[in-house]
């Protein structure tokens, strides 16, 4: 997915372990090991992809260009990435009005 340049920047992860989900971005290609992610943001370094409980894309992604600023949005497109999804493996997915869920276990 991520050589695909769907130009997908943020991501919410879940970890095996942790309580709770953690802000971070989609790594790029080059941050991507045989068996780890490298840091995307949300744990401050590297983890292993087994430790991924699920990922989510959101549609939309609020945020304030400066301190005090109304709240601004971008977008990101899924449906590409969910057809591509479904072309190279079978995964465990869940798609709301947030967003898209991509499950590593699901609990």
């Amino acid at each position: 997915m991520n050589d695909s340049h769907l130009g997908l920047k943020n991501c919410i992860w879940k970890l095996v372990g942790e309580d709770e989900p953690k802000h971070g971005f989609v790594p790029d290609f080059e941050q991507l090991g045989e068996n780890y992610v490298g840091d995307c943001g949300a744990l401050n370094g590297p983890f292993e992809f087994k430790k991924i409980e699920w990922l989510k894309l959101p549609n939309r992604v609020g945020y304030k260009p400066y301190e005090n600023a109304p709240t601004q949005y971008k977008t990101q497109n899924l449906s590409i990435m969910i057809e591509q999804l479904s072309m190279i493996g079978c995964f465990e997915i869940d798609t709301d009005a947030e967003g898209v869920t991509i499950y590593g276990y699901k609990p």
